[in-house]
């Protein structure tokens, strides 16, 4: 059979959608038949929506990279500003909350440091450790990733605690939704294959608010996860253009997990972006979108913040030639 191109969907500064290799299948055991065996298409009935969906996203950048040596070898590491928020879709009275910004050192290799407070005009920014075994540059881009996550994390508790019906994280969900308020992880990127054969292909086959079977991932935490999309996909783009996973933790039961599939497969669309206002759409949500241009906001100015770190070490430095 000749090669057929499609159009992905997302423009060309931001990576594919799309992400599998195939020689990197997941090797989570997976159990698609939880639900049912019957895998077809499954176009929920209307769910009357909460009354406050919140959406959960965080943003960082690398301020400055820096290279180290402790005990004879090399350690990298990355001065970087983070920062976290929600945004509460509500039919009335809509609200965006923003945690204070976070200043982290990331360090590979474990390396170890203790807080750095960088003077900066009329405030100092303390940069606490954030370290991991992982060697190099990805040790540091593996330390970063798990600030923002626990960051991400803490904020999700509290919108489980204030009560919120819905809470939906952009990425992996990594804290316990409950029954009265629960948490989805919105997964934009397809980086593993979950599915094989007949139920793989179905992801082609759904339409606007249709979703797959609900299947089961075996993880240190279990995981119920389903498929749906998000809009109209055109005939030039590939056949799973618009689609995202979505997951919870298979502690809150099978029939609350269907009921949640059924919310967001539901409303989820009504969120959707446009090609016209982002080029990750439709699988970046408005309300996120929104939120990441308010929280890389939050950061500050990058080069300001960057010429007092290096400030910093010229100070660091003159002092240590003059002892």
């Amino acid at each position: 059979m000749p090669l057929r191109l499609r159009i992905d969907s997302w423009t060309p500064e931001y990576d594919s959608a799309i992400q599998i290799d195939e020689g990197e299948e997941s090797t989570s055991p997976v159990d698609p038949f939880v639900e049912t065996e019957d895998w077809q298409p499954i176009a929920p009935d209307y769910l009357s929506r909460p009354a406050t969906i919140v959406f959960i996203d965080g943003v960082q950048r690398v301020e400055t990279r820096v290279i180290g040596d402790e005990d004879g070898r090399m350690v990298y590491g990355a001065f970087t500003s983070l920062a976290v928020g929600a945004a509460l879709a509500r039919l009335q009275r809509p609200a965006v909350a923003c945690d204070v910004p976070e200043r982290v050192l990331a360090l590979s290799d474990g390396g170890s440091s203790d807080p750095i407070s960088v003077p900066c005009g009329n405030i100092d920014l303390a940069f606490h450790l954030q370290s991991t075994a992982l060697s190099g540059l990805a040790g540091v881009h593996e330390a970063v990733n798990n600030a923002r996550r626990m960051a991400e994390t803490r904020l999700g508790e509290r919108m489980i605690d204030a009560g919120n019906e819905l809470v939906i994280v952009d990425g992996r969900l990594n804290f316990q939704p409950t029954r009265d308020s629960m948490a989805v992880g919105f997964v934009k990127t397809m980086h593993k294959s979950y599915l094989q054969g007949s139920q793989l292909a179905l992801l082609s086959q759904l339409g606007v608010r249709a979703r797959t079977p609900l299947f089961r991932i075996e993880r240190d935490r279990p995981l119920y996860s389903w498929y749906l999309r998000l809009s109209e996909r055109r005939p030039i783009e590939h056949p799973w253009a618009g689609l995202a996973r979505i997951e919870t933790l298979d502690s809150i039961g099978l029939a609350a997990a269907v009921r949640l599939a059924d919310l967001t497969t539901v409303h989820l669309p009504d969120f959707a972006s446009t090609r016209e206002r982002d080029g990750r759409a439709p699988q970046n949500l408005f309300p996120i979108s929104g939120l990441e241009e308010q929280l890389r906001h939050s950061l500050g100015d990058h080069e300001w913040i960057r010429r007092h770190i290096e400030a910093y070490f010229h100070r660091e430095v003159a002092l240590q030639e003059a002892l």
